[in-house]
């Protein structure tokens, strides 16, 4: 497999768990009967796909030049972010379930 396929399958996964936990925040403060339950399964694939990204699916890249470091990447960076977003869209939407069911 390219490098540059992986870089874009990567990009792919990262993007897909950023969608998903922003349609599951969305749909959660929406209409919390109607779409608890897809928002609950985007929230754990997106958990799922951050936590993949974070431990099996990252790398790391340094440019020197002349023995200095010019910059340095590392993935797993990007999939913190969907990690923390995931569980964020994850405890929104189980918080809004239980207070809607306070009220009724």
């Amino acid at each position: 497999m390219s490098l540059y396929v992986f870089y874009g399958l990567l990009a792919g996964f990262w993007l897909a768990s950023i969608v998903a936990c922003v349609l599951a925040i969305r749909w959660s403060c929406l209409a919390v009967r109607t779409r608890f339950l897809a928002a609950v399964i985007l929230s754990l694939s997106a958990l799922g796909i951050a936590y993949l990204g974070i431990t099996r699916f990252h790398f790391s890249s340094t440019t020197t030049v002349n023995g200095q470091v010019e910059w340095r990447f590392d993935s797993r960076w990007l999939f913190i972010v969907s990690l923390v977003l995931g569980a964020f869209a994850l405890g929104y939407t189980i918080w809004k379930k239980r207070r809607s069911a306070d009220v009724s």
